[in-house]
């Protein structure tokens, strides 16, 4: 691995941390989520059974409150008077061919028949939910059995067998002594005392046990609880009217007297509750851990990515580094932010190249210009002090023509001995108007000059010996010195947004064919063997330090003159 991949895998790494930041958020507000939503599921079945529980708890109310207005009915009907008990006793005690006689004669009498078995064949027609009719009186050996099987009843003797179902009884009461001489016990179906519920008890684990005035249970499901937690609820309820601990310590319950008759007691599995529970919790934690790995994986591979594509830029700038300024990331490799990233990064490796490339090459054409412009570099110290001496000395002797000349060549001399590489318009064209005073002074009268600038580009940035070489051009080639009227003017001013620089004269001008092969040497190489600070040395220098803004025009006649014009487009932004 690379220095940049060892860097990029190191745990310090921010995207590292990042990444395990995210990950641990992640799985936490997973796992938060998780918990939260199995809370919430145990909270909302124990309110969903206890809501049941009532539900049921009504609907048992409903029913037994029905029945015991039913069980009255049956009351009435058999044994609403003495007359109506007496009929049953004898129902009960004489023979069947006796019976038959008592209730002939009854009918002859009344016109009425008073048959039991007329009477308890209709109940099971009107109570479709009435599976066993049983009905006792004190001092007779049998009692009366009716069920749906046999509507009309038939005499039984011994005990009673036991009932299963919902059992109402109902004391049969002397009318006279108001003493208990009987009972009637009506059993209805438990599909009938559940209803639609029957299901859901299952499911839910709900036993129902309905209990009568004096504690005695008349009706239990008993499906839930085992046979000895069964008779430690019916013994605590006979007992003690209360439900045993021990029973709530596996059950929910719900214990309610809802009327003087009855009372009901529901108890819920709470092992059933909890495996139901458990089921939902086993599917909410899977979702979750399938959720947090496919998050996490999805995670892994977005920061892999983003770790591949950081890579390759960390890769290409450790190149650039080490000097290979050709490098450059392949934009089809990032994405995003990585992209304009990666686009800012390629543009500054290009401006870079370019800029060192220019840089340099300003460089050495500056020094050339300050080679070739200077006769000698010996001890400029000593030129200078000397030169100060001759100043001095023939403004001593009032010689103040000649003083001024012997400043004009210091200054010329100091300018050129400086190692700067760049220098402002009002400064360059100062050096220049002393070169051109130097001339004027060794041919009087011979040579004019005047040169003018627009105040606002005195501070504009050019490179140093930019408009010399141009002025020393015409001293060299173009100047006739047989003439008095020899004239050379520097302007400096804007046009619209542009710069504009031209240097005008008088002098010989030249044909078209030279003008052309001058104009064609702007844009060929440099000729290193030169020994000139030529045209095409100032083209190159000001073309480095403007780019694609700068022009340089040539316009010549024969005894005419020449007439240069640099334009720097758009230039005004660089003085504003």
């Amino acid at each position: 691995m690379d220095k940049s991949g060892f860097r990029l895998t190191k745990k310090t790494y921010l995207m590292n941390r990042l990444m395990r930041v995210y990950s641990l958020l992640l799985v936490g507000i997973i796992l938060l989520t998780v918990a939260a939503l199995c809370v919430f599921t145990a909270d909302s079945n124990y309110k969903k059974l206890m809501s049941e529980m009532n539900i049921l708890e009504n609907r048992i109310h409903s029913y037994a409150t029905d029945k015991d207005t039913t069980m009255s009915y049956l009351y009435m009907e058999l044994a609403s008077s003495n007359a109506a008990v007496d009929n049953v006793r004898k129902y009960l005690n004489l023979s069947p061919s006796e019976y038959f006689e008592f209730t002939q004669k009854y009918w002859d009498d009344y016109q009425k028949d008073t048959r039991v078995s007329s009477t308890i064949s209709g109940f099971f027609t009107a109570f479709p939910d009435l599976e066993e009719l049983y009905v006792t009186l004190d001092g007779s050996e049998n009692y009366l059995k009716a069920d749906r099987k046999n509507h009309n009843g038939q005499k039984m003797q011994g005990e009673l067998p036991g009932k299963n179902g919902f059992l109402i009884n109902r004391p049969i009461v002397d009318q006279y002594s108001f003493q208990t001489i009987g009972q009637i016990y009506g059993v209805f179906s438990e599909s009938a005392v559940l209803g639609s519920s029957a299901q859901s008890l299952m499911e839910e684990g709900i036993d129902v046990f309905i209990v009568d005035s004096a504690d005695q249970v008349m009706f239990s499901t008993h499906h839930q609880v085992t046979d000895a937690e069964y008779k430690t609820l019916v013994k605590g309820i006979e007992r003690h009217s209360t439900v045993p601990k021990i029973i709530h310590k596996n059950y929910y319950v719900l214990d309610r007297k809802t009327s003087k008759a009855y009372s009901y007691v529901l108890v819920a599995n709470k092992n059933v509750l909890w495996w139901k529970n458990l089921k939902t919790f086993s599917l909410i934690i899977l979702l979750g851990c399938l959720l947090a790995s496919v998050l996490l994986l999805v995670l892994h591979r977005t920061f892999k990515r983003y770790f591949r594509q950081v890579e390759t830029i960390v890769a290409i700038t450790h190149s650039v580094a080490e000097g290979n300024l050709q490098e450059r990331i392949d934009l089809a490799l990032v994405q995003d932010e990585l992209f304009d990233l990666s686009q800012a990064i390629n543009f500054m490796i290009g401006s870079l190249d370019q800029y060192i490339k220019e840089n340099y090459e300003l460089e050495i054409k500056q020094r050339d210009a300050h080679m070739r412009a200077l006769q000698s570099q010996i001890n400029p110290h000593f030129l200078y002090n000397t030169l100060e001496y001759i100043r001095m000395y023939a403004l001593s002797k009032q010689q103040e023509e000649l003083a001024d000349v012997v400043y004009a060549f210091s200054a010329l001399l100091r300018n050129n001995t400086t190692q700067e590489k760049t220098t402002t318009l009002k400064k360059e064209l100062s050096f220049c108007e002393k070169y051109v005073y130097l001339y004027q002074m060794r041919y009087p009268d011979r040579v004019a000059y005047r040169f003018t600038i627009e105040k606002e580009l005195e501070q504009l940035v050019i490179p140093k010996f930019s408009l010399q070489p141009l002025i020393e051009n015409y001293f060299v080639h173009g100047i006739d010195y047989t003439r008095n009227d020899n004239a050379i003017s520097v302007k400096a001013f804007f046009e619209g947004q542009d710069i504009v620089i031209q240097v005008i004269d008088n002098g010989k001008g030249m044909e078209d064919a030279a003008l052309q092969e001058l104009r064609q040497k702007l844009f060929l190489p440099e000729n290193l063997q030169d020994s000139s600070i030529g045209m095409r040395n100032v083209y190159e220098r000001l073309k480095n330090s403007f780019s694609l803004e700068f022009t340089m025009h040539i316009d010549a006649q024969l005894n005419q003159g020449t007439i240069v014009t640099i334009r720097i487009k758009g230039g005004k932004a660089l003085v504003a």
